[in-house]
This record gives structure tokens, C-alpha cells and sequence, in this order.
């Protein structure tokens, strides 16, 4: 089966972590070196144990538990580890033994190991670097030395492969002994138009391989695959922001075991991942080193919540870059050019003005917000980054100002990698017009230094002009293909690899010059949303999507591979024609399952109903006391519509639970989705303690019970909601 698809996401793996400072790696870890012949390695963290080796010249993969289990003696195979094509041959085998070091532990306390290679077959050196951090899910990337006096090219890579099963005697744990053992699920085809759109598909006696080579868009590279006769996850991301490719193998009726010939059924599965172009990835000169972008995979005993939240705590302690507390999920109020109560024209003069922002920072601190964005539309002329003249005469430090006068941080919006707009005005750009990627007239090719140089730059003088506090970027351009093609040193290049290294170092630069600035991005409203990007932001935008209750369903998808709190999250601009669902709902759901992020609510603070005014505050109120001390830990459950077996798309409702790892506290919440039978939900809570009694708040009659926690677990709790997108928010107090 061959699935092409649209889009991207991820890059290569920072050691910055997470903003809270007890999440450093506390789980158990280890390196075991087990000697010559093979040169095994065996990594363990948590409960993974993977071990790798030597055969033959081929650096393999032996044997994987997700139990702790080391292997017995005649579970020892040999599937390559990964996959490097050097102007077009493959270098399967050919390698040789140069050794082993463990390198200083990073800044979270992660262990990293790193094996050496020399290749027979070309002149260059291999190193394979490995993360372990306590979580079930190990980091892999490769580092490649050209060691010959020419250039030469990477052709293909993929940081890592992996015969991930090789489960014996599965008909008997199968309901019918020809279903199939392992299934896939992953990012669909956007034809809904919807980030996030997970379904599962089955993997039987057929490859399927997963080809993404249009550029930037709503599928990242992650997966999920469901052993049904071992009950165990394997779960992935390739951290890279472009063009990309899967490719699962699957033989369920192998006619016997190794060693074991005909006496058992096996089913196996094997895996590979890595970037994608039609020319080569990469040019390396003589003497260049080269990092490849990294694959995060996991490996999890029991449900698909355990594989989710293993990889949830694997970003939150090794991935998400590191940020003050108290600068960390605060709620926000943004305010857009192109939509809500001032959304003429960008360059109306009775739109997004210095006097209507001024409004609206009035609305949002008595809403409570902490936070206020400038969003599109404070430009005259994409590409300058300055203030319309006639609209801020006066520039936005008054803006500024005024929001911290009111005890609120300051966010900006640009597009300072451009992507779409008219540039044509453009000063520099009309001095540069080779600055832009080839057939892409408002992209600018960062493949380039002085291009990037520049774009720095812009972004430096925006930060400390403006008195950032928060940089909201954004990048319109979903279909970018291939990008591009540079002739190096006699070879044909694509230019994606050169670029997101650009653009990655700018922003690992700007976060270290400018330590307590948030960096939020929304490109094209909520994709690329992959590890590459996500470990160089601190928030990623869920969606531009808005509408109910398609955005729930992006959400339900998006959170199987993000934790919760990084999101940030918008459900409607209360105009016409984005404001379908009750306004309890969209409340309920802003506040209690991202950080909130409102729009534009009234014209003016006078015009503002005092009604709706206390609903938002008393969301702001459960969000800040009750949800935000809990939601950047917190283990969360997919109850509805994606389950182990279903899909986004599969079901009436929506319900999604959070409980604190101590399980003392946690809450829930449920939407109905479509009209139509039946009219309740029966909600079983996962996160909660049986031996415990908790107080019950129904948020939408602000009534409490006293229920046993073994009675909630057992019996559940019966939510009738009567109305399309009407909904209840559960909280849950141990006493």
C-alpha cells in the first residue's frame, strides 16, 4: 500500500527541557556494554531494553523488551539499525568497530551514548548517538564524517530502523485467528482539512509506506503501531520539519521461529524512517560533519494512554525548551487584523488602530488575561516588520506600555520568514530579490547566510524595540513541495536540510540571547507541529481551524503526539460565522484543556456584557486555581471520539480526562458532537484512585457529590447532554 501525503514537521533534538525544574530524569537508565565478538549495546531506561550489535559488518538491531526483560539466548536477531544511502549505495554492511563512550549527561540529566563506525565501502566515519532519560522512549540520531578530500552526497537516510515485533504464537490472543496482529495509526491525508486527523489502519503480509513530499502542511512524522497479540505500543516521531517517509513491513505467517523451524506461527514487523527528497538531502564537502534530525520512539506494555502519556512525559522532560514558571501556559488575549470586531482591511485606518488595540487590552485585563498579543495586521509592508505610520503614529510603545501598565506581558505577531503577502514595497527586498526561494516569490531561501543573517537580525530588533515578551510566528506557505534545488561541488541539492539548519540555529540563538522570551508559533494556523519545531518553541498554536467541532477533533488527534499544556488554544471568534456551540462550551473547553487563548470579545470594555464578563472570569478562575498547577504534569486519557481502535472522525462525542500522577486531583471534559441517539454519556474515569473518595463539581449546575472512588472507576458517571455542542466540565478533589 502506498500513501502519499502532504506535509511535515520536526528537527534535530535539543537538550533543552522542560520548564519545570523537578522534571529531571529520575527514571531508572542503562548503558551496558557486552564485549566482542558483536560489540552488543544494551540501553535501558525505564522498562525498554534495546539492545544493538555487530554482524557481519551490519550494525543491527538484536531483540526489544518493553517489560524489563532481558533477552534469552536464542532471541537474537539482526534487522539493520538504520539506513544511509552515500551517492545512491546503500551501506548495509561494510562497518567496522571503532568504539564506545558515554558522553556528559545533558542539562535534564538524560544519559547519552555514543558508538563508532568506520565504512569499508566509503571514506567516512558513522557515530550513533543514543538519549536515555527515564522515560520508555530513547532518542536516536546519527553524526556522518566525510573523511575523503571530495565532497559527497547523502542520498537517503533514516536515523533509525528496527524489526520492532517478532511476536510467536499470536493466533491464540487474537478474537479471530485471522485478524490482523499489528496496526498502524498515523496522520491521514488532509482531505478534511484538519491537522491532527489520526486513523488506524491494519499492517497484514503488506508494506506500507508513507510518503509525504509536498511540503509544509498537517501531517507530521508520527505514528503509533498497536501490537494486539502482545498487548504493547511502539510510539515515534522523526524530529524534521519537511518532506518525509514510513515505511512499515509486516509478514504475519512466517512459517517458524529462529532456531525453531515450523513449530510456531510468527508474526513480525519492521519499521524505517527519515527525511525524503527526489535529489540529494544533503551535500557533505571533504572533512564536513553532519548531523542527521532525530527519531524519538518509544516502547510501551499496556494501553494506548500508557504509550501516550510515556511520550507526553519524554517531550515535557527532554524536548520543550526551558521557560520561567511564571512566564509558562498564562492566559492570553490576541487580537487579529484580519478577524473579529476589528477586522476591516490590515490597512484601514478604522480597523487595528493604536485607539481600538487600547480597547482591547481594557477588555482582556478585565477578562482576567495575563497576556496580550498584537496579531496580524500592524504593518503596512510585509517584510519591513514596522507600524503602519497612520495607524501608530506614535509606534507601539504606547501599546506596549499600556499592556504592562495593566499587569499583562506583551506578545507580537510577524512572518519574518515570509511565506505570503505582497513584498514588493519592501525596501531590502527590492535590493534583493534573489533572497527569495526560486518560484516562491515571498519565501525567503534561508539557505542563504546572509538571508538568514538578516532575518535574525529583524527578529533581534523586533524583540528589543518593541519590549517583547512573547513572539508570535507565524508561516503561510503549506505547500511548498520540494522547496528548491542548489548546485554544490557537482551535486544537485535539496534545499529543505540546509534551510530548517538555518532556521533551527536562528532560533536556538534568539532563545539563548533572550532567555525569558515566550516563543509561540502558528504556521498556517497550527501545523508543524513536530518535534523539530517543538523543541525550539515553547507553544505551538493547536489549529486555525476555530470551528466546533472540527477543532476538538483536531485536538483529540494532535494531543496523541503533544502534551496539553504547550498548546495553545482558540475555539471561535464570537462573530458570525465561527461561533458555533454554546459559549459554556467554548469557555469550558479554552480554559481546561491548553493554555487559553481568547479573541476579541466586544468592540469596547462599555459595550461588553457584565454577564458574559463574569462567565470568563469564572473560567479564569478554575484555570488558574484548580487546572494550570496540575496540567503541566498531568497524565491525560482519550476517552472519545480516538480510542485504541478508533479513529478522530469515529464518534458523537468528545471526552477527554486529566488527573494529577498522585491521582488526587483531575478533571474532565465532555461535548456532545452531533445531534442524533444516544443523548448520554457514560464517563469511567482512568486517572483516579479507587481507594479514595472524591468530591465531584459539575461545573455547568455548580453542584458537588461525595462519590467513592471505586464506585466512579466501576460505575462511571451518566452525562446527558441534550443540545449539539453542549458540554459539562467534571473536577474531581480527593478528600
Amino acid at each position: 500500500m502506498k500513501l502519499r501525503k502532504a506535509w511535515i514537521f520536526a528537527g534535530i533534538m535539543l537538550s533543552l527541557a522542560a520548564s519545570r525544574p523537578a522534571l529531571h530524569a529520575k527514571g531508572y537508565t542503562d548503558v551496558a556494554v557486552l564485549g566482542t565478538p558483536t560489540h552488543d549495546i544494551r540501553y535501558t531506561t525505564d522498562r525498554v531494553v534495546y539492545v544493538e550489535g555487530l554482524v557481519d559488518g551490519r550494525w543491527v538491531g538484536r531483540y526489544w523488551s518493553a517489560g524489563g526483560r532481558i533477552n534469552v539466548p536464542y532471541e537474537l536477531l539482526a534487522d539493520d539499525a538504520f539506513q544511509l544511502q552515500i551517492e545512491g549505495q546503500w551501506l548495509s554492511s561494510g562497518w567496522r568497530w571503532v568504539g564506545a563512550h558515554e558522553e556528559p549527561r545533558t542539562e535534564r540529566g538524560a544519559r547519552h551514548f555514543v558508538v563508532e563506525l568506520s565504512s569499508t565501502l566509503r571514506t567516512l566515519n558513522l557515530k550513533v548517538h543514543s538519549l536515555l532519560d527515564g522515560t520508555p522512549v530513547l532518542t536516536r540520531w546519527l553524526e556522518i564524517t566525510n573523511t575523503s578530500r571530495k565532497a559527497t552526497t547523502l542520498s537517503a537516510v533514516y536515523p533509525w530502523s528496527s524489526r520492532l515485533w517478532r511476536t510467536q504464537d499470536y493466533r491464540s490472543s487474537l478474537p479471530n485467528p485471522t485478524d490482523p496482529v499489528f496496526n498502524l495509526g498515523y496522520f491521514t491525508e488532509v482531505s478534511h482539512g484538519w491537522e491532527g486527523w489520526l486513523q488506524w489502519f491494519p499492517l497484514k503480509n503488506q508494506p506500507a509506506r508513507l510518503l509525504y513530499d509536498v511540503g509544509q502542511g498537517a501531517n507530521d512524522p508520527f505514528f503509533i503501531v498497536r501490537n494486539d497479540a502482545a498487548g504493547e505500543y511502539f510510539i515515534g516521531h522523526l524530529a524534521w520539519s519537511a518532506n518525509w517517509e514510513m515505511d512499515f513491513s509486516s509478514d504475519q505467517e512466517a512459517p517458524g521461529g529462529q532456531g525453531m523451524p515450523g513449530l510456531r506461527e510468527e508474526a513480525n514487523l519492521r519499521f524505517k524512517i527519515g527525511p525524503w527528497a527526489s535529489t540529494a538531502l544533503r551535500v557533505i564537502a571533504a572533512g564536513e560533519t553532519i548531523q542527521t534530525f532525530a527519531v524519538h520512539l518509544g516502547h510501551v506494555e499496556g494501553d494506548l494512554d500508557s504509550a501516550v502519556q510515556a511520550m507526553q512525559d519524554h517531550i515535557r522532560l527532554s524536548v520543550v525548551p526551558s521557560r520561567a514558571p511564571e512566564r509558562s501556559y498564562r492566559i492570553q488575549y490576541a487580537v487579529p487584523g484580519d478577524q473579529g470586531y476589528i477586522a476591516q482591511q490590515f490597512l484601514d485606518q478604522a480597523g487595528m488602530n493604536e485607539q481600538n488595540i487600547k480597547k482591547q487590552i481594557d477588555i482582556a485585563a478585565a477578562l482576567g488575561a495575563e497576556l496580550f498579543i498584537v496579531d496580524a495586521g500592524w504593518w503596512d509592508v510585509y517584510g519591513e516588520w514596522t507600524p503602519s505610520p497612520t495607524r501608530f503614529p506614535h509606534g507601539l510603545e504606547p501599546i506596549a506600555d499600556y499592556i504592562h501598565k495593566k499587569g499583562m506581558l506583551f506578545g507580537l505577531y510577524a512572518e519574518v520568514e515570509g511565506g505570503r503577502g505582497d513584498w514588493t514595497s519592501c525596501s531590502w527586498c527590492k535590493q534583493h530579490p534573489v533572497w527569495f526561494v526560486p518560484n516562491f516569490q515571498n519565501r525567503l531561501n534561508l539557505t542563504k547566510p546572509e538571508v538568514a543573517a538578516h532575518v535574525e537580525a529583524q527578529l533581534s530588533r523586533m524583540i528589543e524595540e518593541y519590549k517583547l515578551d512573547l513572539y508570535r510566528h507565524d508561516f503561510n506557505a503549506p505547500l511548498t513541495g520540494e522547496l528548491g534545488q542548489t548546485q554544490r561541488e557537482g551535486f544537485a541539492e535539496n534545499d529543505y536540510w540546509r534551510d530548517y539548519e538555518a532556521w533551527y540555529g536562528i532560533l536556538e540563538r534568539i532563545h539563548k540571547k533572550y532567555p525569558n522570551l515566550i516563543l509561540q508559533q502558528a504556521a498556517a494556523g497550527g501545523m508543524r507541529n513536530d518535534l523539530g519545531m517543538g523543541s525550539r518553541w515553547h507553544e505551538p498554536y493547536l489549529t486555525d481551524g476555530l470551528n466546533m467541532p472540527h477543532v476538538l477533533r483536531v485536538y483529540t488527534g494532535q494531543t496523541l503526539a503533544l502534551p496539553p499544556e504547550n498548546f495553545v488554544i482558540a475555539f471561535g471568534i464570537p462573530v458570525p460565522p465561527r461561533n458555533r456551540g454554546h459559549l459554556e462550551t467554548h469557555l469550558r473547553v479554552t480554559y481546561s484543556l491548553a493554555t487559553p487563548w481568547l479573541a476579541p470579545v466586544a468592540p469596547s470594555l462599555e459595550e461588553m456584557n457584565p454577564a458574559i464578563q463574569q462567565a470568563y472570569l469564572h473560567y479564569a478562575h478554575i484555570y488558574r486555581s484548580f487546572i494550570r498547577p496540575l496540567l503541566p504534569a498531568c497524565k491525560m486519557f482519550h476517552h472519545a471520539p480516538v480510542t485504541a481502535t478508533r479513529g478522530v472522525d469515529s464518534g458523537p462525542w468528545f471526552a477527554m480526562e486529566f488527573a494529577a500522577p498522585d491521582r488526587s486531583k483531575g478533571w474532565a471534559t465532555i461535548v456532545r458532537l452531533t445531534n442524533g441517539d444516544p443523548d448520554t454519556y457514560l464517563f469511567r474515569p482512568r486517572g483516579l484512585d479507587p481507594a479514595r473518595t472524591y468530591r465531584v463539581t459539575f461545573d455547568s449546575t455548580g453542584t458537588t457529590a461525595t462519590v467513592e472512588g471505586l464506585r466512579l472507576v466501576q460505575e462511571g458517571l451518566r452525562i446527558r447532554l441534550v443540545s449539539v455542542l453542549s458540554s459539562e466540565l467534571l473536577l474531581f478533589e480527593a478528600q
